[in-house]
C-alpha cells in the first residue's frame, strides 16, 4: 500500500472559516490535496486580529493536524523594522518584520523534520524569509505568493481614494493598533512611503523567490505568465482561484428585486473599502436615486459611519450564505480600483448567475467578454450606464448572467483548477480528473 503524503502549510491565519478570498484559497487548496491527491494535510499557523486558541479547535475534518506560531513581541518587531529600513529596497518587504521570529523559524524547522513531509507551503511573500529554515531539508519548498503584490501596491498608491482613509494601509490589521499608532497609519505621507517602498521591495522578492524555492504558486494564470516572463523562470506555476461550482449553482433561481445593486467583500480589506468609496461617491450618483446599493459582508463602524448619510447605502453586514443576498439583486456592481490576481467574489456572482458589472482589473485573469458574459468598462459613465441598461432590460441581463454562469462552471469549477498541483510533483489518484493549467 502506497504511505500517503504529508504535506504542510505555513500560513499568516487560521483559514477557517473560509470568510474571504484568501481563506477560500488555502481550504480549497487543502481539500483538494486531501480529496484529490490523497494527502495529509498539517498547518503551522500565527493568529490574526479575532482570533484565538478556540480556532484551532474548530478545524475542519480535512486538517490532520494545527500547530500555533507565536507573534514576535514588540521589541523583536522594532529591531526587523529597523533592520530592514536600514538595508532600503534590499531588506525586504516591511511586512515581513511583523512575521520575522527565530522561535517561530526554529518552529518550522522542528516540525518540518517531525513529519518529514514531501511539501511545504509558505503562504504569502510576508513569510518567505522563512525559507531560509528549512532550505537545506528534503522537501519541495513551496511559495504561495498568491498575487502580484508589487503591482497590487503601485495601484493602490495611484488610487485617488485610498489616502487619508480610516485604517489607511493597514486595512483589517488596523485591528492590531491604538492611539497615535493608528492615526500614524492613517497619515498620507506614511502611506505614500509605505506603498512606495513597499512596492519596490516586493517586485524584488517577487524576482527572487524562483531561485529560492522550488515552485512559486500564483492564482491567476496572467500574472504568472507575467512573472515567468520577467524573470526566465519555468516553476512559476498557476493554480487558479476557483469557485464551488455545484455550492452557488444549487438553490432557487435568481429572483432580483428592482432597483437593488450589491457589492460584496470584507470592507475591513483597503481594497474593497476603497472600491466602495469609489462605486458611492463616482458610479451611484450617475445611475439615479431610484437605486439602492446592499454592501455585503463584515464593515466597520468607522466605515458605516462614513457613509450614514447616505440613504442609497445599506449594509448588510456578514451574512452566513452569500447566495440569498446576491440571488435578490438585479446587478452584481464590482469596479475595482486597485487589486490583483482573480476575485472570488466575480467567481461567486459568476456562479450564482447575476449579471455583472466590473472594470478591467476585476476581469484581470477571468476573461468576462465585453457585453456578452458581462459588461467590463472602466470610468464610472460607462459603469453607470450599463447598470442602468441591465436594471431597463430584463432580458439582456438574463443573457449576460447565463453565460457567465456557463464560463464558470467550464473554466472556474476548483476541480479543474487543482489539476494543476500535478505540476509540483503531486500524482492524483484514479479518480481524479481534469485539465491543467501552467504559466
Amino acid at each position: 500500500m502506497t504511505k500517503r503524503k504529508k504535506v504542510l502549510f505555513f500560513t499568516d491565519r487560521i483559514f477557517w472559516p473560509a470568510n474571504d478570498g484568501h481563506k477560500v484559497v488555502l481550504t480549497n487548496y487543502c481539500k483538494g490535496l486531501v480529496s484529490e491527491y490523497d494527502c495529509d494535510v498539517h498547518v503551522l499557523s500565527f493568529l490574526e486580529a479575532g482570533q484565538d486558541e478556540q480556532s484551532v479547535l474548530s478545524r475542519p475534518d480535512f486538517i490532520s493536524s494545527v500547530a500555533l506560531a507565536n507573534k514576535p513581541d514588540k521589541k523583536t518587531i522594532v529591531k526587523n523594522l529597523t533592520t530592514a529600513l536600514a538595508k532600503g529596497v534590499c531588506g525586504g518587504p516591511i511586512q515581513c518584520t511583523l512575521f520575522k521570529s527565530k522561535a517561530v523559524a526554529k518552529q518550522l524547522r522542528d516540525l518540518t523534520v517531525k513529519l518529514k513531509p514531501s511539501h511545504v507551503f509558505i503562504d504569502l511573500p510576508r513569510l518567505s524569509p522563512y525559507i531560509d529554515a528549512i532550505s537545506d531539508l528534503p522537501c519541495k519548498k513551496v511559495l504561495y505568493m498568491e498575487d502580484s503584490f508589487s503591482v497590487r501596491y503601485q495601484r493602490q498608491l495611484n488610487s485617488l481614494n485610498t489616502l487619508n482613509k480610516t485604517g489607511g494601509v493597514a486595512g483589517k490589521y488596523t485591528a492590531n493598533f491604538k492611539g497615535g499608532v493608528a492615526k500614524l497609519a492613517s497619515n498620507s505621507t506614511l502611506q505614500k512611503f509605505v506603498l512606495g517602498t513597499e512596492s519596490a521591495r516586493m517586485r524584488r522578492l517577487e524576482h527572487d523567490a524562483p531561485k529560492q524555492f522550488d515552485y512559486v504558486v500564483l492564482v491567476s494564470p496572467v500574472e504568472a505568465e507575467r512573472l515567468t516572463a520577467e524573470t526566465g523562470n519555468s516553476n512559476i506555476i498557476a493554480v487558479p482561484l476557483g469557485v464551488d461550482c455545484p455550492f452557488y449553482t444549487s438553490g432557487p433561481e435568481p429572483s432580483p428585486r428592482p432597483g437593488v445593486v450589491s457589492f460584496l467583500g470584507d470592507m475591513r480589506s483597503a481594497a474593497n473599502a476603497d472600491s466602495l468609496r469609489y462605486i458611492a461617491d463616482e458610479v451611484l450618483p450617475l445611475i439615479g436615486p431610484d437605486v439602492m446599493l446592499e454592501v455585503v459582508g463584515t464593515a466597520s463602524e468607522d466605515l458605516i459611519d462614513e457613509f450614514k448619510s447616505n440613504n442609497q447605502i445599506k449594509f448588510l453586514g456578514r451574512v452566513e450564505d452569500t447566495r440569498a443576498a446576491l440571488r435578490s439583486t438585479s446587478v452584481f456592481l464590482a469596479p475595482i480600483t486597485y487589486g490583483t490576481g482573480i476575485k472570488t467574489k466575480i467567481l461567486e456572482a459568476m456562479a450564482i448567475g447575476v449579471p455583472i458589472v466590473t472594470n478591467a482589473i476585476g476581469n484581470e485573469g477571468i476573461g468576462l467578454i465585453d457585453c456578452v458574459d458581462a459588461f467590463v468598462a472602466d470610468g464610472a459613465t460607462g459603469q453607470a450606464a450599463a447598470v442602468r441598461r441591465l436594471l431597463d432590460d430584463k432580458d439582456l441581463a438574463i443573457r449576460l448572467a447565463s453565460s457567465a454562469r456557463r464560463k464558470a462552471i467550464e473554466i472556474f469549477d476548483w476541480q479543474k483548477s487543482l489539476a494543476n498541483f500535478s505540476y509540483l510533483g503531486f500524482e492524483s489518484s484514479e479518480d481524479a480528473k481534469g485539465d491543467a493549467n501552467v504559466a
